[in-house]
């Protein structure tokens, strides 16, 4: 190992434990707990207008509102001229991972793999929870892992090494496990 590497590891440890202490604020502000009486409605909150909300409903209307995971992903690679290896690198899934995405219509992904695709494909927070959406998942406030994605989606980090080590370090559990 040459001194050099050796900083930069020191360097990349020394910005994520710092984002750490960034998530954990974002947690602290974000956090809610899920009740279930009407007493806590008042933790519900509307826009009435997001331009990103706005933005990602158009997408869907100039797409012809797909409705599976597969076309959606589809046309996000096809609008963005992204190459699927480089997504696949990105968000650490297998190579021949949109072979098997395509093949089938109706395939149903796990949460994990749905936000490293997300990290991958650089979806925004709307983006990300309309594809979440087609899945069945969500992102909420009552998770903390949930959280912490949404953190990095936020603020725009797409590295999934940070994620991972944001995950591991504040919530005991990797991307792919979610």
């Amino acid at each position: 190992m040459s001194l050099f590497s050796g900083i930069k590891k020191k360097q990349t440890k020394k910005r994520r434990d710092a984002q750490c202490k960034d998530i954990q604020s974002f947690i602290q502000v974000h956090f809610v707990r899920e009740r279930d009486s009407a007493r806590y409605a008042f933790n519900t909150l509307t826009l009435k207008s997001d331009p990103d909300r706005d933005a990602c409903v158009e997408w869907y209307e100039k797409h012809g509102n797909p409705t599976s995971f597969a076309k959606i992903v589809e046309c996000y690679v096809t609008d963005k001229a992204l190459d699927t290896a480089l997504i696949c690198s990105k968000a650490g899934l297998e190579p021949q991972y949109f072979d098997k995405l395509f093949a089938s219509e109706y395939y149903r992904p796990g949460k994990g793999e749905t936000l490293a695709l997300c990290i991958g494909l650089k979806l925004n927070l709307e983006e990300t929870r309309a594809l979440l959406k087609v899945s069945d998942y969500s992102l909420t406030n009552s998770i903390e892992t949930d959280l912490i994605a949404r953190y990095f989606i936020e603020n725009k980090i797409y590295s999934l090494g940070d994620l991972n080590y944001a995950l591991q370090t504040l919530g005991g559990i990797k991307l792919k496990d979610l």
